[in-house]
């Protein structure tokens, strides 16, 4: 059954003139629930992932998360990720929009009473390739009346997305200070082996280095360098070490997320496994070198509910899809 998203905004700002079609709601309340929709009424190629979520540590008072699709699929085609299946575009502002509203449209008034909203720019798609999501950034403050908003972006830091890269800084500065989430997904600290995974052209690790130290000001979150540890994938704590400055950079240590793709190409992650405890050398390398270093496990029911970006959209494309 087709469902329309509602009108029902707590702020005076005008609403997105976009109806969602949600296609499915899968996942649970007390995890994270993942919807399919289109925006564009009839058309296949509009289909999005977003999901409606939280830190299950906290109740959802203390902390929401809302994730957001940036495109419709993804063309950088990591690896390990089932988004890039299939692309077809970026999404305008009223569809970014569109889906923040819906969510918000299922807990009236939880906006502005919230202790930690974070919106996330991370499920489909890389959000640096589309330049309305600083847009919308810029929209969400105002349009969500939620005085602890957080924006929230993991990048694979394309090649040619300079300009876009420093408007994010000037965004941040003006509407998130001290409230923003900023993720480099590396992956691997090979440079040979990063681009094998996520095969587009990538800046290297000085670029983001220099780049990520800009960013950091005084009171904000230290920009986080993510790495999906996979087997027989390269990770050299003495690559961030010479590279990267702890007062300005933190270290995140996740699984590789169980995908189709991911399992297509013979990914397998390290944490969660047995083979976890060969980190530990790792761990203490960086943090003797003043580095901190968050090992990010995850609830694991939300790999039982499939919620891994572009997992529900490819399943109901390919309903032969694992």
């Amino acid at each position: 059954m087709v469902e329309h998203a509602s009108a029902n905004v707590e702020s005076s700002f005008p609403s997105p003139r976009t109806d969602l079609e949600i296609l499915s709601c899968t996942g649970r309340s007390d995890v994270a629930e993942v919807f399919v929709a289109r925006t564009r009424s009839g058309d296949d190629k509009s289909m999005i992932e977003f999901v409606d979520g939280l830190d299950t540590r906290y109740p959802r008072e203390e902390k929401w998360i809302i994730n957001l699709s940036t495109q419709f699929g993804c063309p950088v085609g990591c690896r390990f990720c089932d988004a890039g299946h299939q692309y077809y575009g970026n999404l305008t502002v009223d569809e970014l929009m569109a889906q923040v509203k819906y969510v918000m449209d299922r807990h009236p008034g939880l906006a502005s009473r919230c202790g930690k909203l974070k919106v996330h720019f991370a499920r489909m798609g890389e959000p640096s390739f589309n330049d309305n999501v600083l847009k919308t950034m810029e929209k969400l403050p105002e349009f969500m009346q939620a005085s602890h908003l957080w924006s929230c972006v993991p990048t694979t830091v394309p090649m040619g997305r300079e300009a876009w890269f420093e408007r994010l800084y000037e965004v941040k500065e003006k509407h998130y200070r001290g409230r923003f989430q900023l993720q480099f997904s590396l992956n691997t600290t090979d440079p040979d082996e990063r681009a094998r995974l996520m095969p587009i052209r990538l800046q290297n690790m000085d670029w983001v280095a220099d780049y990520g130290h800009r960013f950091f000001q005084d009171g904000d979150r230290k920009p986080i360098l993510n790495f999906a540890l996979a087997r027989q994938v390269a990770f050299d704590p003495d690559a961030v070490i010479s590279r990267f400055d702890p007062e300005k950079i933190a270290v995140k240590l996740t699984p590789l997320n169980p995908t189709q793709t991911g399992q297509d190409n013979g990914l397998d992650t390290i944490l969660r496994t047995e083979d976890s405890q060969a980190i530990d050398g790792h761990v203490k390398r960086l943090n003797d070198a003043g580095f901190d270093v968050v090992i990010s496990i995850g609830d694991g029911r939300e790999d039982e509910i499939g919620s891994n970006c572009g997992q529900s959209v490819r399943r109901m494309r390919d309903p032969e899809a694992r």
